[in-house]
């Protein structure tokens, strides 16, 4: 038992150790049943819920739904901490309300997850690598369970799966996974899925179909005789909306874009909020959220119009002096140009 043990655990180390980060995925860029490595946005609170439906022979024909209900949120630096509740759950027999507490750590395209199932009452972590070539990214996934579906065995399991994006609100998405020592009535892993972002806003939905039933790691590990048709829809909360304004680090820091200082807008926030230019100096904000966002000046004397998502704005600062400026849609959102 200590072998295995000591053995993921190097894993984990050398994973961690070579492991871009995944911090601004949406669920487009994951599978069914793979995590794929993500975060959320920094300083966010993230709920997302997922249902599965299965319909039993006929004549009965009656439905039942697994749903997991996921609780997250993601810490200053690459870290997510959050748990899965899950009912209907098949994991253990004898706790069909499952639990799982987990962290997760993502960077250089890979991410490490660590967490406890109390249902199966195991220790479970898991190992993703992904990769990104052009509208594909690819994901492989190594998985432990100290105490594989409360059977007093360690259970391992190995995956991969892929998303195409099609369009920059829809993507295609599939995977598989196999316990590596099945027994008679386990099978495979698989889910497939049509993956939507909502427009202009920051939510995403995905209509999936998949052979397992809950979303924690060892409900994902294991394939049911029946298929399970279902969605799952995230739902972040941006805290700075409602508890004065994150402290977000543009990528890159406030560097020289093509077109003067560069400035982000992302997770609802400015990111810098304080830039500094010299006279004459051009700031260039870029939008990196679903949701269309200004740059407005507090004193009205200049104003960018709405900035749909992936647009950017330019201004030109000719005279020094410091200038608030805010979004009119998202009025907490603010920053400050000082201009020397």
């Amino acid at each position: 038992m200590l072998r295995p043990l000591r053995s993921f655990g190097l894993a984990v180390a050398v994973t961690a150790s070579v492991a871009a980060t995944a911090a601004g995925q949406s669920l487009l860029d994951r599978t069914p049943n793979l995590s794929g490595g993500w975060l959320g946005e920094r300083g966010t609170l993230q709920f997302n819920f997922l249902h599965r439906f299965t319909v039993s022979d006929p004549p009965a024909r009656k439905v039942t739904n697994s749903p997991t209900f996921l609780l997250s949120y993601r810490l200053p630096f690459p870290l997510v901490v959050g748990v899965n509740y899950a009912t209907s759950s098949d994991v253990a027999p004898a706790f069909p309300n499952e639990w799982e507490v987990f962290g997760r750590y993502a960077r250089f395209g890979g991410a490490v997850q660590l967490g406890y199932n109390q249902a199966a009452r195991s220790a479970d972590g898991e190992i993703t690598v992904g990769r990104t070539l052009g509208p594909v990214r690819l994901l492989a996934v190594g998985r432990f369970l100290s105490n594989g579906y409360a059977s007093d065995t360690a259970r391992y399991a190995v995956g991969g799966g892929a998303t195409l994006r099609l369009h920059r609100w829809v993507a295609l998405a599939g995977d598989f996974a196999t316990l590596l020592d099945r027994r008679p009535g386990e099978k495979a892993a698989w889910g497939a899925a049509l993956q939507l972002a909502i427009p202009y806003s920051p939510h995403t939905f995905s209509l999936q179909v998949s052979n397992t039933s809950t979303a924690t790691l060892q409900g994902a590990s294991r394939g049911l005789d029946k298929v399970r048709s279902g969605f799952e829809f995230t739902i972040p909360f941006t805290l700075s909306r409602y508890f004065g304004r994150a402290k977000h680090a543009a990528q890159g820091g406030a560097g020289a874009a093509a077109g003067g200082t560069a400035v982000e807008m992302r997770a609802m926030a400015f990111a810098p909020t304080r830039i500094e230019v010299n006279a004459g100096g051009t700031v260039e904000w870029t939008n990196h959220d679903q949701l269309p966002h200004t740059v407005t000046a507090d004193d009205g004397s200049w104003d960018s119009g709405p900035i749909a998502p992936d647009g950017t704005w330019r201004h030109t600062f000719d005279k020094p002096g410091t200038y608030a400026f805010h979004c009119t849609p998202h009025p907490f959102m603010t920053g400050v140009v000082v201009v020397k």
